[in-house]
């Protein structure tokens, strides 16, 4: 008799580099906003080793969403699309690009 193996699903989520971290929490504190990590997330059938979002200071409404996956640094907007950088620091000029000057 065979047993089933158990499948093993890959997270959708995956947990982020600690530089990538120490950058993201530089840059909302540059620009007023608050961070929060969340670990082992379970949504929708998903799971995610970390979820980070970020809010305003002064608001309970998460403006961002970011996880990784296998595919690069995903951000999902309060409204909006979707979006997928191959770096962190991409994804952050795309939030709330640098002032030209």
């Amino acid at each position: 008799m065979q047993l089933r193996r158990p499948t093993v699903r890959t997270p959708t989520g995956l947990s982020f580099d600690i530089p990538d971290l120490l950058m993201l929490r530089g840059w909302a504190d540059f620009h007023n906003l608050r961070l929060s990590i969340e670990l082992d997330v379970h949504a929708d059938g998903d799971e995610y080793e970390e979820l980070l979002g970020l809010y305003e200071k002064d608001r309970a409404f998460r403006r961002w969403m970011i996880w990784r996956s296998c595919d690069g640094i995903v951000v999902q907007p309060a409204m909006g699309r979707t979006m997928l950088f191959d770096r962190m620091v991409d994804a952050l000029d795309m939030l709330i690009p640098p002032e030209d000057g």
